[in-house]
């Protein structure tokens, strides 16, 4: 992970606990003042001198009346640039003594499989852009990373284009926060980008068919379905006695269903009746690590 993706793992720091289950004002069509409603950006007021880096733009949205302009701009005052910053959290941010960091996020307590969205970009010498997203959980008053997930781009692109960013999981626990972070520049190579400009709009998450990067699937597991019974059967041949947790989401990523088994070499039924006809997923789990999982799809 470059330089800039590391800085982003460490700043996705997060603090609020309920729920939500999708992207707040994804398409930036509520503005109050000069910020997004539940964005907070890295516009500054320095000495009654107003800096926005972060606009509502209304020429060409690639979504409903608006989207997301983020400019470098010159601080005159201080004379050193302000990159454009978009967070579902706070940014804590002093251009005098050029401290920055993150506090904060959205309740959330779904596992999608990517952030998508759609960006244009124009930089300004050699710099580049990065979309973030962290998912995080509170225990025992210790804050847990769960996944996260970094992209960044340095090509020029002047036509809304899309963009994906893969989740990594490191933990099969449910977040309760979710935090996702927009930056338009590069501020630590030391060069100029005054001028460079990143245009965001209509983010989403994708669930799907959960395909997970750096997880190991079980060998010892097969799980299937008996003809026309509405029942899933998990079939186990580990060496070793396995506690499992096992969770069926639905496509907008909440738990429909959920089983504790202790199995070895063992066949157990999962009652899926009375769930509605529809595709789901199912995350078998054991302790911290994630052993399976699968589109499940019920047909009748």
């Amino acid at each position: 992970m470059n330089r800039i993706l590391r800085i982003l793992s460490i700043l996705l720091i997060s603090g609020i606990n309920s729920f939500a289950q999708q992207i707040p004002n994804n398409s930036f069509e509520r503005w109050a003042g000069n910020e997004p409603d539940s964005w907070h950006t890295s516009n500054q007021d320095i000495l009654g001198t107003k800096y926005n880096a972060v606009t509502k733009d209304l020429a060409n949205p690639q979504q409903g009346s608006n989207s997301a302009r983020l400019t470098v701009i010159n601080m005159t005052i201080l004379g050193i640039s302000l990159p454009g910053a978009l967070t579902l959290g706070k940014i804590n941010a002093d251009p005098i003594a050029q401290t920055f960091s993150l506090t904060g996020g959205s309740p959330f307590n779904g596992r999608p499989l990517k952030l998508n969205g759609y960006y244009k970009y124009q930089p300004v010498n050699n710099d580049r852009c990065v979309f973030g997203m962290g998912l995080f959980k509170w225990n025992n008053g210790k804050q847990d990373t769960l996944g996260y997930g970094g992209i960044y781009n340095t090509a020029t692109v002047n036509s809304w284009t899309p963009f994906e960013v893969p989740i990594n999981y490191q933990s099969a626990e449910t977040p309760d926060t979710m935090n996702i972070v927009i930056l338009n520049s590069n501020p630590l190579d030391g060069l100029d980008h005054t001028g460079t400009i990143l245009w965001v709009d209509n983010l989403s998450l994708e669930y799907g068919t959960l395909g997970i990067e750096g997880i190991a699937f079980a060998k010892n597991l097969n799980i299937y379905a008996e003809h026309n019974d509405r029942q899933l059967v998990l079939s186990t041949s580990f060496t070793k006695p396995e506690y499992l947790n096992i969770s069926l989401f639905n496509m907008a990523g909440i738990e429909t269903r959920h089983w504790k088994r202790a199995m070895q070499q063992s066949t157990e039924h999962l009652d899926v009746n009375n769930l509605p006809t529809g595709t789901y997923v199912i995350r078998i789990s054991s302790g911290n690590r994630i052993l399976d999982t699968r589109k499940i799809t019920i047909l009748n």
